[in-house]
């Protein structure tokens, strides 16, 4: 797997993670109305609650959790190629058409190759042929034999 594909699927876990962090949060949170709120706490939705101190377990664990993907995430992208690393332009547009050319010269192989395939399977299946008529003359040759030592 590429950088980038690692990056953008530790994003997508860490994303994950908080989504599912928040809804955890707001769905056990024991859940006032404020001093000043008219919105009454049944309009809040139902809450599933938990005490204050698994609340804080939760929240440390939750916590930890992000912090170990963010250095993870940390991690890849020290690993993301620099533009040191890349080169400057003029490599980059050299490197580039050679692979292009490199790219060009699989491609023609590949066609090549291809159209070998196709004789070889031309020729496979009229040997194929080829044997089944000679299995079949051979069947007929056998039958009539059998016939006329029996008749």
């Amino acid at each position: 797997m590429d950088v980038l594909t690692q990056l953008d699927s530790a994003l997508d876990l860490l994303l994950s993670i908080m989504s599912s962090s928040i809804a955890y949060t707001s769905r056990k949170a024991i859940h006032a109305t404020l001093p000043s709120s008219t919105i009454p706490l049944t309009i809040l939705g139902k809450t599933e609650a938990i005490s204050p101190t698994e609340m804080d377990e939760a929240i440390s664990e939750l916590v930890s959790d992000l912090v170990e993907k963010a250095e993870s995430i940390r991690s890849i992208i020290l690993h993301l190629p620099t533009t040191e690393a890349l080169g400057n332009e003029d490599e980059l547009g050299q490197e580039l058409d050679r692979l292009q050319r490199e790219m060009s010269e699989v491609n023609k192989e590949y066609r090549r190759v291809v159209e070998e395939v196709k004789g070889l399977r031309g020729e496979v299946e009229q040997l194929a042929r080829a044997l089944g008529d000679k299995l079949r003359d051979g069947r007929g040759w056998l039958v009539r034999e059998l016939e006329e030592v029996s008749g």
